[in-house]
């Protein structure tokens, strides 16, 4: 074979390994596969359309006949809400698939967009009150010892069983010398900002996103999310046009949720600038037996000093409780391996073990637990001989 004929047989081999890279991953690997990433702005004509499926899809939700049905009545009722947006060219032929065992059934939207309906209100959770005793030790002296970002998305804090202890944490932090923002309208934009702070404390659900792709063989991939209260809208979808179409932002019952790729895009060449990152939210790393680090990859890559999130679905009161102290003993000066390691000799080494310790009698299935990536020496400010340690009364939750 001649040197030309050579050049021209790798060229078309080139080309058919793209092409099956097209088919067989999903698409943001495409797109790096190929160089480039997919169109990075949404059509008038698209949003339109997704606007009429988001409506659909919130009907649904958000009506009060969905809140009373079983999970499997749930499902059945997702999937004839989808078929009937598909027969009307608004969700793409076959891409409709439930996942049960992680209460989520995803779609994509007919302009390749990805959007997913809940099986269960994050918010449901039947346990019984349970009470943390106060035990408050005051800074003897007050510094600056540099800022924090609660990022807020649980509710929109009206009759919020929640935002109370959040905005007494805003409150104490910031008086005794650490600047605290507490953020209770978390929109993507502002996630784009945790590099302006030391620590950023992310309250929200989390959920575990399951999704197809290829047009050749049909594949599937699972992704840690992290769900937002912001609704979409037509200007919305414009201006993260780019983002849902590479699939870091994905659209779950009409709101906002994003990905792990989302942060490594946002902080490409280290805009976290040595951040401390603490996630109260759920399946954070993913469930035992099927761990995913997608979420915390992508914030170390973007520059965190370290990550601490949790496996599992998580007791949000146990989660609140661990990121109270872990904050106050990293204003103590402990590293956040001590300060980690503090909450769990106080709670338990996971939440059923303090569910059970406060009388619990009806914990979740599997326990969870957290995790700490990246540095586990960092620290927020030298050692100091004074911590607060004040617990505010808090009933159970699930994050």
């Amino acid at each position: 074979m001649d040197f030309y004929r050579k050049r021209r047989l790798d060229s078309a081999l080139c080309a058919l390994a793209l092409l099956l890279s097209a088919c067989l991953t999903p698409a943001a690997a495409a797109a790096d596969a190929a160089g480039q990433e997919q169109p990075q702005t949404l059509t008038a004509a698209q949003v339109r359309q997704m606007e009429q499926t988001d409506a659909a899809v919130t009907a649904l939700t958000t009506g009060g006949e969905y809140g009373q049905l079983s999970p499997d009545q749930r499902q059945q009722a997702a999937q004839q809400q989808l078929e009937q947006l598909e027969r009307q060219g608004l969700v793409q032929p076959g891409s409709v698939y439930t996942d049960a065992e992680n209460g989520m059934v995803s779609f994509t939207y007919s302009c390749g967009v990805l959007g997913g309906i809940l099986l269960a209100d994050p918010e449901e959770e039947n346990s019984p009150q349970l009470n943390l005793p106060p035990d408050e030790e005051e800074f003897t002296t007050v510094e600056q010892m540099g800022s924090a970002a609660i990022y807020y998305a649980f509710d929109n804090t009206v009759n919020s069983s929640r935002y109370p202890y959040y905005a007494y944490m805003q409150s104490y932090w910031t008086s005794v010398g650490l600047d605290t923002d507490l953020d209770t309208g978390v929109t993507v934009s502002d996630l784009k900002h945790m590099g302006d702070y030391d620590v950023c404390m992310l309250s929200a659900h989390g959920a575990y996103y399951t999704y197809q792709y290829g047009w050749l063989w049909k594949r599937q991939a699972t992704a840690p999310i992290i769900l937002l209260t912001q609704e979409a809208d037509f200007w919305s979808d414009l201006r993260y046009g780019g983002d849902l179409l590479n699939h870091r932002i994905i659209k779950v019952n009409g709101m906002y949720a994003v990905t792990g790729d989302f942060f490594r895009n946002a902080y490409r060449g280290g805009g976290l600038q040595d951040t401390i990152v603490l996630s109260e939210t759920c399946e954070f790393y993913g469930r035992s037996g099927r761990m995913d680090r997608s979420m915390v990859d992508a914030l170390l890559s973007g520059g965190a000093s370290v990550v601490v999130g949790y496996v599992n679905n998580v007791y949000s009161v146990y989660s609140r409780s661990m990121m109270w102290q872990i904050v106050n003993r990293l204003l103590h000066g402990d590293t956040i391996s001590q300060a980690v390691q503090y909450g769990l000799d106080r709670y338990g080494k996971n939440d059923i073990i303090w569910y059970n310790a406060q009388g619990g009698r009806k914990p979740h299935a599997v326990a969870s637990y957290p995790i700490i990536s990246g540095n586990h020496s960092a620290r927020l400010v030298p050692p100091v001989t004074e911590c607060p340690e004040t617990v505010p009364d808090v009933t159970a939750e699930a994050a």
